[in-house]
């Protein structure tokens, strides 16, 4: 498909550190006042490619999704996001609820987003990351591609990724970093992502965690993360008792969720795409953005009286917060969206995060 962007227009990623610092100052500002309509457009998007998925994990609830509800992203709708977006987003994240790998589509996705100056995000099981499909990931050129991987022990690994074969999946991101380090490529920043589970606790043999990071981290994987488990916003999901720290969720002001169907909803906890803000088919980005639906949800944050089902299910507002905003990753999206988080931490002379 031929581009309909004007490549006469400098992408958001080339602004000046100043430029980006009064964007954040008013996006705060927004947040803060509980506006109802947001003079700043979202500068972080979720963009689905696909529903689908080719595992069945213990923790997600795509499994039980029902399969009318799934499929992939049309090419063409993803071009004339991309066309809109780049007049205001900083950074897509090409994942949502499926695997993108089941999309065909996927490596010109990440190319004609790549090519509108946005700094793309790909995220993956590895499963399906055959040696073609690793050499046209490489060629499409994304910032940063995170693998999940919650287990470093083939037992644990393929009781919880139900589906996947460990070693497989393991020789996948190896072959990914082979290739990377043969191309002399500074891109994609590469990340394997490890879930501590809490209900119920899945315990590992301490030596052969240790033995897969060094691996990984030999191999030229850039970070190796540990993250806590959390608990799906759905309609079964309880209801959080603990008191809320924080009274307002920042993702109405500054991010956007957009399902394969092009339905957009405020927020990735949103896992059913039960808030529904409006659809791509039929209206832009920018009349979503204040459209009623956010409107009507910003105002339900403002009064403090929070109606939304799935937000009561939501552990986010209980977390820790500095100066009424949620404190987690917060330096890491400040540091992200100023200086670029991968720059920032290859400065540093780091290669692993606990």
């Amino acid at each position: 498909m031929t581009s309909t962007f004007r490549k006469d227009v400098a992408p958001l990623t080339n602004m000046k550190t100043s430029q980006k610092i009064s964007r954040l100052a008013q996006l705060v500002w927004e947040y803060r006042r509980r506006k109802e309509i947001v003079g700043g457009l979202p500068i972080r998007l979720w963009i689905e490619s696909t529903s689908r998925c080719n595992l069945r994990c213990v923790m997600c609830p795509n499994k039980d999704m029902p399969a009318s509800e799934k499929g992939p992203m049309n090419y063409a709708l993803f071009c004339k996001i991309v066309d809109e977006a780049r007049h205001f987003a900083q950074d897509i994240y090409l994942h949502h609820r499926g695997e993108p790998l089941l999309n065909p589509a996927i490596f010109d996705m990440i190319s004609y987003a790549a090519q509108a100056g946005l700094r793309t995000r790909f995220h993956t099981n590895g499963a399906l990351l055959t040696a073609d499909k690793t050499r046209k990931l490489l060629d499409a050129g994304p910032d940063l591609v995170s693998f999940s991987v919650d287990g470093f022990d083939k037992e644990t690994y393929e009781a919880i990724r139900v589906g996947a074969q460990f070693e497989k999946t393991v020789t996948n991101i190896l072959r990914l970093l082979e290739l990377k380090r043969d191309l002399n490529l500074t891109k994609p920043y590469v990340v394997v992502e490890k879930i501590r589970f809490r209900s119920p606790e899945r315990p590992e043999d301490p030596a052969a965690v240790k033995s897969l990071r060094e691996r990984l981290l030999q191999a030229g994987i850039n970070e190796v993360i540990e993250k806590d488990e959390y608990v799906w916003t759905q309609g079964s999901a309880p209801v959080i008792a603990e008191a809320r720290t924080c009274k307002a969720c920042t993702f109405p002001w500054y991010a956007m969720v957009i399902c394969a169907d092009g339905s957009v909803t405020p927020c990735p906890q949103d896992f059913n795409a039960g808030m529904v803000m409006g659809n791509v088919h039929t209206a832009s980005l920018r009349e979503i953005w204040n459209g009623p639906a956010y409107q009507a949800l910003r105002k339900a944050f403002a009064s403090g009286i929070q109606s939304y089902e799935l937000c009561r299910r939501c552990d986010r507002l209980t977390r820790k917060t500095v100066g009424g905003i949620p404190f987690q990753y917060m330096a890491t999206f400040l540091i992200d969206q100023l200086i670029g988080y991968n720059r920032f931490r290859k400065w540093m002379g780091t290669s692993e995060r606990n």
